[in-house]
C-alpha cells in the first residue's frame, strides 16, 4: 500500500495581507534580513511568512494570531507592523483587533525570539494597548543592544528593553520586554523613528520636526528643522551624520539632514514608495513614483501612473543619483540593501563575492536582486515565487505538475437542470452550515425574530 505520508512542499511567495494605513504609503507589512537575504511578509491566515531570495524558497512561518481567518468572515484582526532586529534574532509585531459592535478593539505588541537560522521564533512578551487607545506608527531597533522603539500618533514613544540588558548574569532562554523609558514632544504626532548607526542617538519625527535624544538616559538632545509634511518615515544613511526622510501629501518629498548643521542638505520634491539605507556606508536608495505630464485641457499638477517608477542611488553628501533605474510595478513595492554571494540565474555561485545587493520586490511577488554599484551584473530575478521556469513550457497550476487533461466535447448529453423553489420556512436552515462562517448573533436575531412574525397580506383598515 503506498504511503499518504507528505514528503515535500513546495510554497511560493503568499498574497499579502490587508495592512493598515498607518504610514502614509511605506509598505510597512515587509521587512528584510539583509544580513541572511531573508523577507519577512505579512501574510494571510495572520501569519509571518519568512522567504529566502537567495534560495528561492520559504524559510519558516510564523502564526501571530490563533484565530483562523475565512475568506467569508468580516476582518476584525489585522497584523499591521513587523520588525526585525539586525542580527535577525528577534521579531516584534503589531495586530489590531477592530471592535465588534462598539467592543472589543485592542491593540497588542508582540516580542518574539529564535536562536536558529530557521527562523522558528516563539512568543516571549505580550504587550496589550501599548500606547493606550492609540495605534504604533513605527518601530524601530538598536544596532547592538537589546533595546527597541516604538512610537504612536498619540504624541508618544516608548523606548523598551530586553530583561537580559538588566540582568546579564542571569543566563534565560526566553528573555522578557519592558518598558524603559517614554518621551514625547510638544503633544505632537510621532510617527517614525530611527537609532544612530553606533546607538548613541535616537531619532524621533514629531509630526514635522526631527527631534534627537539619548536613548539610555531618555534626554532631549536638539531639534532639526521643519519639513513641509508630516514625516512619514526616517532612517539614519549608515554610520554618516546624514539622516534622510521621506513626507507624503500635497507636498510629498525626500530630503536629507545634515546632524552637525542640524539643517536640511538637499531635497526632491518626490513621491516616494520606499527608502533603504546601507548599514556600513554612505549609501542610500529610494523608489519613486514617475509623474507623468497631463495635457493643456486637464490640471497642472501631475499625476502618478500606478506601476512606474524609478530607483536613484544616492551618497548622502551629494544630491547628483549615482545610479538610476526604471521599475515596473512600482505601487506598493520594497526596497532593501542585502548583503551575500547568491547563486546566479543558472545555479552556481560565481567566481567574487558580491557584498552589496539591493533587493526590489514588487506587489505582485516579483523580485529581483542586482550589484547597483556594477549595472553589468545581475544575480537573480523570479516571478510570482518559482514560475521562471514554467513560462518556458506554457504550462501552469495543474497542467505543470501533472500534465494536460485529456480533450473531452461540451457537446454531450447533459441531466436537464432541476428548478428549485425556496421554502416558505426558511428559518429552519437558518443556522445549518460551520460555526465559523456563520453571522455574528447580533445580525442573526433580529433576522430570526422578523422570520417568527406573521407578515399580513392588506393593510388593515
Amino acid at each position: 500500500m503506498p504511503s499518504m505520508e507528505v514528503l515535500r512542499t513546495i510554497q511560493g511567495i503568499k498574497l499579502r495581507s490587508m495592512v493598515l494605513d498607518i504610514s502614509d504609503g511605506s509598505s510597512e507589512g515587509i521587512v528584510f534580513d539583509s544580513a541572511t537575504g531573508v523577507v519577512a511578509i505579512c501574510s494571510e491566515n495572520y501569519c509571518i511568512q519568512f522567504y529566502s531570495l537567495f534560495d528561492d524558497r520559504e524559510v519558516s512561518e510564523v502564526q501571530v494570531c490563533e484565530r483562523s481567518h475565512q475568506p467569508a468572515d468580516e476582518v476584525t484582526v489585522v497584523v499591521d507592523l513587523v520588525a526585525l532586529s539586525p542580527e535577525g534574532s528577534i521579531m516584534i509585531t503589531v495586530e489590531t483587533r477592530f471592535a465588534e459592535e462598539g467592543i472589543g478593539g485592542l491593540v497588542s505588541l508582540k516580542f518574539w525570539s529564535c536562536s536558529s537560522s530557521n527562523k522558528d521564533f516563539s512568543l516571549s512578551t505580550v504587550v496589550y494597548e501599548p500606547h493606550r487607545d492609540s495605534g504604533i506608527s513605527s518601530i524601530a531597533f538598536h544596532p547592538l543592544r537589546h533595546m527597541a522603539v516604538t512610537t504612536s500618533r498619540g504624541a508618544d514613544f516608548k523606548v523598551w528593553i530586553s530583561s537580559q540588558e538588566m540582568q546579564q548574569k542571569d543566563q534565560m532562554q526566553n528573555a522578557g520586554w519592558t518598558c524603559h523609558s517614554v518621551g514625547s514632544y510638544k503633544k505632537k504626532p510621532m510617527t517614525a523613528a530611527a537609532f544612530s548607526g553606533d546607538g548613541s542617538v535616537l531619532a524621533v519625527a514629531a509630526e514635522r520636526v526631527i527631534t534627537l535624544w539619548d536613548p539610555e538616559r531618555n534626554i532631549l538632545v536638539a531639534t532639526v528643522g521643519e519639513s513641509l509634511e508630516p514625516i512619514s518615515s526616517l532612517a539614519f544613511i549608515g554610520k554618516s551624520e546624514y539622516v534622510v526622510t521621506t513626507s507624503q501629501g500635497s507636498k510629498a518629498q525626500v530630503s536629507v539632514w545634515s546632524m552637525s548643521k542640524l539643517s536640511v542638505s538637499w531635497s526632491y520634491k518626490l513621491k516616494i514608495e520606499a527608502v533603504t539605507c546601507a548599514m556600513d556606508d554612505s549609501l542610500f536608495a529610494i523608489l519613486a513614483l514617475l509623474p507623468k505630464p497631463v495635457g493643456p485641457l486637464m490640471s497642472n499638477e501631475a499625476t502618478t501612473l500606478d506601476g512606474d517608477g524609478v530607483i536613484l542611488l544616492f551618497r548622502a553628501a551629494d544630491h547628483v543619483p549615482i545610479g538610476i533605474w526604471f521599475v515596473r510595478k512600482a505601487k506598493g513595492a520594497s526596497l532593501a540593501f542585502i548583503r551575500g554571494s547568491p547563486k546566479s540565474e543558472d545555479g552556481v555561485t560565481d567566481g567574487r563575492s558580491v557584498q552589496l545587493l539591493l533587493a526590489y520586490l514588487s506587489v505582485d511577488h516579483e523580485y529581483m536582486l542586482f550589484d547597483p554599484l556594477n549595472s553589468h551584473t545581475h544575480i537573480h530575478k523570479i516571478s510570482r515565487g518559482n514560475l521562471a521556469d514554467l513560462e518556458e513550457t506554457g504550462k501552469f497550476g495543474y497542467a505543470s505538475l501533472y500534465g494536460d487533461l485529456p480533450d473531452f466535447s461540451l457537446e454531450r448529453k447533459q441531466a436537464p437542470s432541476i428548478t428549485s423553489v425556496p421554502s416558505e420556512r426558511y428559518w429552519e436552515t437558518l443556522f445549518i452550515g460551520p460555526s465559523h462562517n456563520l453571522p455574528p448573533l447580533a445580525k442573526l436575531c433580529s433576522t430570526f425574530l422578523e422570520s417568527l412574525l406573521q407578515k399580513r397580506s392588506s393593510a388593515v383598515e
